[in-house]
């Protein structure tokens, strides 16, 4: 015999599915989400996505072209059109140029970078688009640190306290990159959880080095994408990581990450974006 709903089952039947995905959509929401660091995979670039319990995100750099759209996509919720913070390490294209995109699909709140100039066309449209929009914009120093959430903070270690570089138009930007350390707070304890360093070199890591900066963490990203002149022997023992992170492109002319740099990270736990794809941690 076959079974034969009526009005009245049929409208039990879409009442219990309708309350049955309501309650789903109820227990997802209170799920209490764990914050996460995830380094794109946008290619030869970086762009790094912090994520907070209380859906703020974070991104640093934005990598050379449209590809950090799609992965800011997987990331984020689908109606979350919005970037608390945009931090850019210095103005070179594998770093800010797909930042154009994001602009077309996400309003960004707050920018904040070390305001070293560029006389790159594309960099110069960056600033006017941001002015446009209305993002504040912030200049990065030691001086302070940046709250993201309840007990997570972006350390700032570079620029040092005091150091200005504010329109200056150096020859090498890549030490001229944002130093930058998250870490959560737990009362008195700390915990380091990753030091990410843009494009800085020898002459930066030593300077901050120098200057005492405390630059221990969990996760290291590898400076300038594994080249060979950056992430010293002296720099990787004060971060002491148990992993490094080399955001890099599949097959890049530049050889990165260095066999030489490699070599040095030898014992640690390497993850590759060229390899895996985005690289997602949790704490």
């Amino acid at each position: 015999m076959r079974f034969k709903l009526d009005r009245t089952n049929w409208a039990w039947f879409i009442i219990i599915g309708l309350s049955a995905l309501v309650l789903a959509a109820f227990q997802a929401f209170q799920t209490v989400q764990r914050p996460s660091i995830r380094f794109l995979d946008v290619g030869q670039g970086d762009a790094i996505l912090i994520k907070t319990p209380e859906s703020h995100q974070i991104l640093i750099d934005a990598g050379p072209g449209s590809a950090v759209v799609d992965e800011l996509g997987k990331a984020m919720d689908f109606f979350d059109k919005e970037i608390d913070l945009f931090v850019l390490s210095h103005p070179d294209r594998d770093h800010f140029a797909g930042i154009l995109d994001v602009m077309q699909k996400y309003k960004i709140d707050r920018i904040l970078m070390t305001g070293v100039a560029s006389d790159d066309s594309m960099y110069r449209e960056f600033l006017a688009q941001a002015k446009a929009t209305g993002a504040q914009i912030e200049f990065a120093n030691d001086d302070r640190d940046i709250q993201i959430g309840p007990d997570l903070f972006l350390d700032v270690l570079y620029p040092l306290k005091g150091q200005n570089l504010v329109g200056l138009m150096p020859s090498d930007k890549n030490n001229t990159s944002t130093m930058l350390r998250l870490v959560q707070k737990d009362g008195d304890k700390i915990h380091s959880i990753a030091l990410l360093n843009g494009d800085a070199e020898f002459p930066e890591e030593s300077q901050v080095l120098v200057a005492g900066e405390d630059v221990s963490a969990d996760i290291l990203k590898l400076g300038h994408h594994g080249s060979k002149f950056a992430t010293s022997d002296w720099f990787l023992k004060a971060v002491s990581p148990k992993t490094v992170v080399a955001s890099v492109g599949a097959g890049n002319k530049y050889g990165h990450p260095n066999p030489e740099t490699l070599e040095r990270v030898k014992g640690l736990e390497v993850r590759r974006t060229d390899q895996e794809g985005t690289i997602t941690f949790e704490f």
